[in-house]
């Protein structure tokens, strides 16, 4: 008889404790979806990481330069090459940081902001700044 009740205690407490359970996941899923803030929509998105990029137009603006033979130019942040003499890099106004032209250029079709400091670009209002002779500053960077 003792017996009996041992597996009837056992059993209803297993049976509790299930119940528990599910009121628990249930009161969680349910409290979980009210407090969810509403989906952001792709282009929602895109305006808060900084619009949807620049136009062509506006890029060919940005200041672009040459490297030339004997400068240390440090790396291109995007695709973590060495600036080689001849190639063209560009040098985002406001921040002042370098890349080469083309990776770039890829980039801030898609993104207004730059790629290390995430600055927003800001292009020439109507005037060609795309060639300058040198850098203003070398900036490198070291994170990790």
């Amino acid at each position: 008889m003792a017996g009996t009740h041992s597996v009837v205690f056992l059993a209803t407490g297993i049976s509790m404790v299930v119940i528990v359970h599910v009121f628990v996941l249930v009161w969680a899923l349910k409290w979980g979806f009210r407090t969810r803030p509403a989906r952001v929509t792709s282009s929602e998105h895109a305006d808060q990481e900084g619009g949807r990029g620049l136009s062509s137009e506006e890029v060919s603006e940005l200041p672009c330069h040459d490297c030339k033979e004997g400068t240390a130019a440090g790396d291109c942040a995007v695709c973590l090459e060495a600036f080689r003499p001849g190639e063209r890099r560009r040098v985002l106004p406001g921040c002042g940081h370098g890349f080469h032209a083309e990776c770039v250029d890829s980039w801030l079709r898609k993104s207004r902001r730059c790629p290390i400091c995430r600055a927003e670009v800001v292009a020439g209002q109507g005037k060609n700044t795309g060639a300058v002779s040198e850098p203003a500053a070398l900036e490198i960077v070291t994170e990790r």
